[in-house]
Parts: structure tokens; C-alpha cells; sequence
């Protein structure tokens, strides 16, 4: 089972939405066969001395507004699962592309990340492998380290991560001087943890 990246109180809301959306679909499909079903009945129960031609444009204006109906709701329905098919996206293999958009949100002015590095966590014998590719079932281990220009700024970092709520756990692991960047930069390391989510849902 590929990890999911995503935390468990969004991947509640997609299914909420996922839900609303097939709802929505059932609504759309019932209104428009009881409008159908109205229309024929229209027509048939009609006085027959009503001239057929008159007839037909009366059901081809009907039908023009169910088409019109359908179109609005079918744009509803895409833009409420939207969200939904990114996330699913994300959810068949790791998007990393996401871990970076992040990574990079947090900095601020003057502060840069020097490596990035991501291992699979084994919890049965305490060991880091790297990712095998899309055979990676996690959980992730992700190290990351960097510059800024004030402690302040890491400790800063460090809580911008955990509070973004991608990461099972976040912890800042080291901080030194870095006087080959400027007199009061440092050095930081934090390593976070991803992938938990799964198996804690499922429980």
C-alpha cells in the first residue's frame, strides 16, 4: 500500500465531498428523468387537436433547459471534485513536488535549505533505507537542513512545519553556528516523519 501523503482531516473532507458529489449526480439524474417523464406524459395526454408542430416546440424548449440544467450541473459537480481528483492523484505514489511546495513556504528572507534527503522508515529493526521508486510503502523519514539568519528563524521554521499538519511528527534536531554565512546565522537540522496516516486510519 503506497503511503498517503495526505493528513487524516483532509482526506475526511474528500470523502465528504466525494459523497456530495455522487449525491449531486443521483439528484441531477432523477430530476431529469421525473422532468422527461413529465414532458411525454405532456404530450400524449395533450388535446388532440393541438397542432403536432406546436407540440414538438414546446418539448424541444423543455429540453433545451434540461440541457442547460444538466451543463450547470455537471460544473458544479466538477469544480466540488476537483480538489478530490488531485488528492487522488497524490494518494497512488508519493508526490514530492508537495513536500517541496511546503518545504519552501516556510523559509523566510535571507534563510535556504542546503539538503533534502528522504528514507523509509523500518520500524521492526530500527533501520533507514532509501525509497525503492513506487514500491514504497513508508513510513517516510524526511531530514532536512538549511541556514537562516537568526536562531529565532529555525526554531520559527520548525514549528511552520509541524503546524502545517503534513507531517506525522516534526522535531528540530540541531542547531550550530554558521559564521561562514554571517555572525549570527545557524545552521539547522529538523527531520520529520510521514506516512503514519494509513495505518492509523484504518484502525
Amino acid at each position: 500500500m503506497q503511503p498517503n501523503l495526505l493528513p487524516a482531516p483532509i482526506k475526511e473532507r474528500l470523502r465528504l465531498r466525494q459523497r456530495f458529489a455522487l449525491w449531486v449526480q443521483g439528484t441531477v439524474a432523477i430530476s431529469l428523468l421525473g422532468i422527461a417523464v413529465c414532458v411525454v406524459a405532456n404530450v400524449l395526454l395533450s388535446d388532440m387537436d393541438t397542432p403536432v408542430r406546436e407540440e414538438l416546440h414546446q418539448v424541444k424548449s423543455v429540453i433545451n433547459r434540461l440541457e442547460a440544467s444538466e451543463a450547470a450541473a455537471i460544473r458544479q459537480i466538477e469544480l466540488v471534485t476537483h480538489e478530490l481528483g488531485v488528492a487522488e492523484d497524490i494518494v497512488g505514489q508519493p508526490d514530492w513536488s508537495i513536500l517541496f511546495g511546503v518545504l519552501a513556504a516556510g523559509l523566510t528572507d535571507g534563510a535556504y535549505l542546503e539538503t533534502l534527503t528522504t528514507s523509509l522508515v523500518e520500524d521492526d529493526e530500527g533501520l533507514e533505507v532509501p525509497p525503492p521508486g513506487n514500491t514504497a510503502t513508508g513510513p517516510y523519514r524526511v531530514t532536512v537542513t538549511g541556514v537562516s539568519l537568526l536562531q529565532g528563524d529555525a526554531t520559527r521554521y520548525a514549528l511552520f512545519l509541524e503546524q502545517c499538519r503534513l507531517f506525522d511528527s516534526v522535531r528540530l534536531v540541531a542547531t550550530l553556528p554558521r559564521p561562514d554565512v554571517s555572525e549570527r546565522a545557524v545552521g539547522f537540522e529538523i527531520m520529520c516523519e510521514i506516512g503514519h496516516i494509513e495505518e492509523e486510519a484504518s484502525q
